[in-house]
């Protein structure tokens, strides 16, 4: 990742039609290309201090050194993406950052108050989202520095500079 440690590296959006809204990033916004996930593993899953099972899909796009992440539930298990569209709520769902150290800062975020209301590994890597709602307006996500996450973001942004236009769609290399 170019951004610095510990910036906002992604905006992430809840959407309730994953298609229609690829298409106005693209067509319109000018973001691309996305790498689709579809039924993204995400393991060892906790929703607000029990087990979860959400299925979404997601897309990973980037927009200058921003990564935009676009959210889609598959299934109605508890998350925080189905408590944010139960709300009646869709759009920015969370902003994401990687501090240089996970375990430190999340220990902060507790101690602010912050509930741990998602949390889940991918490819073994943990990532966490903090209740800040009431705080910001939304969710913020905090990855572990680690290969995995750093990989696949290189790959999203890489893909992103000089981009063509074409192939605006592309499988996740997950």
């Amino acid at each position: 990742m170019t951004q610095p440690l510990y910036t906002v590296r992604q905006v992430a959006y809840v959407v309730r039609d994953l298609d229609a809204a690829l298409k106005y990033w693209v067509d319109v916004l000018g973001v691309g290309p996305f790498f689709l996930f579809e039924h993204c593993p995400l393991e060892n899953q906790r929703y607000r201090g029990g087990p979860s099972n959400a299925d979404v899909s997601l897309a990973l796009g980037n927009s200058g050194d921003v990564q935009i992440e676009l959210i889609y539930c598959e299934n109605d298990a508890p998350s925080v993406y189905k408590e944010f569209l139960d709300a009646g709520r869709v759009g920015v769902h969370h902003v994401g950052l990687m501090p240089e150290n996970y375990a430190e800062t999340c220990a902060r975020y507790a101690s602010l108050g912050h509930e741990a209301a998602f949390e889940c590994t991918v490819g073994g890597a943990p990532l966490v989202y903090f209740d800040t709602v009431d705080s910001v307006g939304h969710f913020v996500e905090l990855w572990d520095n680690h290969d995995v996450f750093k990989d696949l973001f290189m790959l999203v942004e890489n893909a992103a500079k000089g981009w063509d236009g074409k192939d605006p769609v592309r499988p996740g290399p997950l």
